[in-house]
């Protein structure tokens, strides 16, 4: 049996990111095909295409292809699921839109995965084989993570990313915050995969770096003590996603910085305390909170790349001015600045779409720099013109060099070129893109 895994590029087929090229900094690959991979027997054929990087071969001789979908990449993925079909072979569609839009995806394939696949694969393809295959294989999302089996990476071309080392020890977020897909879909249920199967996992990967992949790293704080005190004979280098308040606990930052963490994505969202993980945080007084976590991190070795989110409720325009200035005196070493995006399936956007606020029905507008629903508080062309601003004035050249400097107190070579990547990377996307929102105009 031949397959054929595809990840759907987010650009071709794609107005809306023409301009757009993600640098290598930013890129490893996903765990979704590379576990699905994992999950089929040794007498499946595997090849991994990566659409972003490589045309897809529509002739070439393939049993059945599977695609893994986010909302922004849906509609590639249906016009590659088409060009199959049409030459009369099967798709499997899985993936977060997949679980959101189900009976959409449904009209574009064969079948469809609905959550993940180690409860579902291995009998889509039983049934497959046997010339039974379902429309619909729903996960029950619960599955023990134990005994997982270890991705497919050599099915990866390394050239084409940072680091092909992706990890996964824990599964889920407590938090609730409405514009994420993550507890939405997979509810606030955390599974944690057993310590010593994730240390096993590390110690069979290349090389000295890699990315814990989990979807917040600032919970379940007993076990990742163990994990991450167990990984300081192994003297790897790693990056992870985490909440601000993960800089709470004094034991946790000596254990991250002995076990080799070297950076973390924080979610900051908003300056306003209404917005974001209300859970954790509800002060007036977020920017000093947020600051000291900051400083505790870096006084760690960490590096920190801040994430906002704007387009809030009630957010005037003055919310630019005062996160940049944030941003700037936090030293954060680089940021992420994004539009609120109700994606389908969230809370945020089924509210939205009772206001008769959602503007844009289109998934290939379902970008972090476009707007996608009507704002309480400012027009639409201020908003833009205030984000598109904040971002310039964040990655201008001497900033970014300031940035750079601080950082280098602390990190050493390799991560200086990371942080430049990334920051230089975000810089050209800003450029491009404003040249498409001028020309709009």
């Amino acid at each position: 049996m031949k397959l054929k895994l595809i990840y759907p590029s987010s650009r071709k087929a794609n107005p809306e990111l023409q301009w757009w090229k993600q640098p290598k900094a930013h890129r490893y690959p996903g765990l979704g095909l590379l576990t699905v991979a994992a999950l089929c027997p040794p007498t499946v054929e595997i090849k991994l295409v990566d659409d972003d990087h490589e045309e897809i071969n529509y002739e070439e001789d393939t049993d059945l292809v599977g695609l893994s979908l986010l909302t922004i990449n849906s509609q590639r993925a249906y016009e590659i699921a088409r060009n199959f079909r049409d030459r009369r072979v099967p798709v499997v569609l899985g993936g977060m839109h997949v679980v959101a839009c189900s009976e959409e995806a449904l009209k574009h394939a064969d079948s469809i995965v609905v959550g993940e696949a180690e409860d579902t694969w291995p009998e889509l393809l039983r049934d497959f084989n046997s010339g039974k295959l379902k429309r619909i294989y729903k996960s029950s999302c619960s599955s023990d993570l134990s005994n997982m089996p270890l991705p497919r990476r050599d099915l990866v071309d390394k050239r084409r990313y940072i680091t092909i080392n992706t990890i996964q020890a824990t599964r889920g977020c407590p938090f609730d915050c409405e514009f994420c897909s993550m507890a939405a879909l997979f509810g606030q249920k955390t599974r944690l995969r057993p310590v010593e199967e994730v240390i096993e996992e590390i110690k069979s990967l290349e090389g000295n770096i890699f990315v814990l992949n989990d979807d917040n790293l600032a919970q379940k704080s007993e076990y990742y003590k163990n994990l991450f005190y167990k990984l300081i004979p192994l003297k790897k280098r790693w990056a992870a996603n985490a909440s601000w308040n993960i800089a709470e606990d004094e034991e946790t930052l000596v254990l991250l910085e002995k076990s080799g963490c070297r950076g973390v994505f924080v979610g900051f969202e908003s300056l306003e305390p209404q917005y974001g993980v209300k859970k954790i945080i509800s002060s007036k007084d977020r920017a000093l909170i947020y600051k000291e976590a900051v400083k505790k991190l870096h006084a760690h070795r960490i590096n920190v790349i801040g994430a906002f989110i704007f387009g809030f409720d009630n957010e005037d325009e003055s919310i630019f001015e005062r996160t940049l200035e944030f941003a700037f005196d936090s030293q954060i070493d680089a940021a992420q600045i994004n539009i609120l995006t109700p994606y389908p399936g969230t809370p945020l956007y089924r509210r939205l779409d009772e206001e008769g606020r959602i503007t844009e029905r289109n998934w290939n507008k379902y970008i972090a720099s476009n707007l996608c629903f009507k704002l309480k508080t400012m027009s639409e062309r201020t908003f833009l013109e205030k984000y598109h601003w904040m971002k310039s004035k964040f990655h201008t050249f001497p900033r970014i060099a300031l940035r750079l400097l601080r950082a280098s107190r602390i990190s050493a070579p390799y991560e200086l070129w990371v942080l430049l990547g990334i920051n230089l990377g975000i810089r050209k996307s800003i450029k491009d893109y404003s040249r498409e929102f001028e020309s709009s105009s």
